[in-house]
């Protein structure tokens, strides 16, 4: 990033109205600077308007969108494991999606609405490496105006992939995933210990992090994390793991969920959730009192698994916040902050924040504070990345990537 970027008069989360100066993509100072304390660079008046990290959306599936196309229908089963079968029933009759158009489709979306980072799960199940070699051009396109991490994922259980587990996701590491993913391995593949044994002694011999779908709930899914939990501690597998949706965890007391709870925290397992509709997930609330890390992602943008999400983690946390009946300023950016700091620390990111010496990654709402931007507005009024503008009032600026292909 060459040159500056002066925000003038942002309104901070602590309640000041001051100025912040971007250098080579970092915040290098924030307070009052007059016109001849920095080099002449670009100047965005905020004009009091609130600044907050970027989002960070731990879980989409980026190569997989009906969005940008015509309308498809589509039957999407009333079961996890009957919408996955429909998934792979689909991908076989049709072909694989044009998985690097959707990939720039998804990308665009989430920049336009303030995502800086997203953390991707790419199906190596039904077709091998081609979506994740599709993904990593799409990566590569993106660089510097989305971060974007994958996770190498087998959509319809790891036992069940049409080609063979080992040298695929040991391929995927090699191209360059940062994780490796599974999908409740009781109700999916039907040997949650094979299973389990599998994915994370791949992972503990690759080096990498994993991030598994785990929507199996009540008993079966209580036994499953157990599963887990033995397995991460035997293969010292702590700060790698993360549990998307764990919809087994939501409903429990705290008496029940405390033992699940203090073991995560010792394995240092991190939690994300889509915030579903249709089902319970687990309590933000319950989850900050046992010192959990909680983020949020948006999961699907219209595709085999549902008809709904545009990658809009301002409108999902504000589903999270409604559906855990938050109504008081603190409980709402409580939710809020679970997008943005909380994402980010199930991602591990660094330099992450507002301080001085983070990365300028940032959006500006027309809204005084978190609670009333997560309300009330519809897009940022600017979206910057390393410094530089990306996007503002849900437009694009001209130099983010467009698909070119077919």
């Amino acid at each position: 990033m060459t040159g500056d970027l002066v925000l003038r008069q942002a309104r901070f989360p602590d309640g000041r109205q001051t100025d912040m100066v971007i250098r080579a993509g970092r915040i290098v100072s924030i307070g009052d600077v007059s016109a001849g304390e920095v080099p002449a660079g670009q100047e965005l008046d905020c004009a009091g308007a609130m600044i907050a990290p970027g989002f960070v959306n731990a879980h989409i599936h980026p190569g997989q969108t009906f969005v940008g196309g015509p309308w498809v229908d589509y039957d999407y089963g009333d079961t996890v494991p009957k919408r996955a079968r429909a998934e792979a029933e689909y991908l076989a009759s049709h072909g694989r999606m044009n998985s690097l158009k959707n990939c720039y489709t998804q990308f665009r979306e989430a920049i336009r609405r303030g995502s800086t980072h997203v953390r991707g799960h790419i199906d190596v199940g039904s077709c091998g490496l081609a979506e994740l070699e599709d993904a990593l051009k799409a990566r590569e396109a993106f660089r510097g105006y989305l971060d974007v991490e994958y996770v190498a994922f087998p959509s319809n259980g790891i036992l069940n992939m049409r080609t063979e587990p080992v040298p695929t996701l040991a391929g995927a590491v090699e191209l360059g995933v940062e994780c490796l993913g599974g999908a409740d391995p009781c109700d999916r593949d039907r040997d949650p210990v094979r299973s389990i044994d599998l994915t994370l002694g791949l992972a503990a011999d690759a080096g990498c992090r994993v991030d598994l779908h785990l929507h199996e709930r009540g008993t079966l899914g209580l036994f499953t994390m157990q599963l887990l939990l033995d397995k991460a501690e035997r293969l010292g597998l702590e700060g790698r793991l993360t549990f998307s949706h764990a919809w087994c965890l939501a409903g429990l007391s705290d008496e029940a969920f405390g033992p699940y709870a203090r073991r995560m925290k010792e394995l240092d397992i991190r939690l994300v959730t889509h915030v579903p509709g249709h089902v319970p997930f687990p309590s933000l609330r319950q989850a900050r009192r046992f010192g959990l890390v909680y983020g949020v992602g948006t999961d699907n943008m219209r595709n085999l698994w549902g008809p709904y999400g545009m990658n809009d983690m301002r409108e999902r946390v504000m589903l999270l916040a409604y559906l855990s009946d938050f109504r008081r300023r603190e409980d709402l950016e409580m939710a809020y902050d679970a997008g943005t700091y909380g994402s980010a620390a199930v991602l591990g990111l660094q330099d992450y924040g507002l301080e001085e010496g983070c990365w300028a990654d940032c959006v500006v709402f027309p809204q005084e504070h978190r609670a009333c931007a997560l309300l009330e507005a519809t897009f940022p009024h600017f979206v910057i990345k390393r410094g530089r503008l990306v996007a503002q009032d849900g437009r694009l600026t001209d130099d983010v990537p467009v698909y070119a292909g077919s």
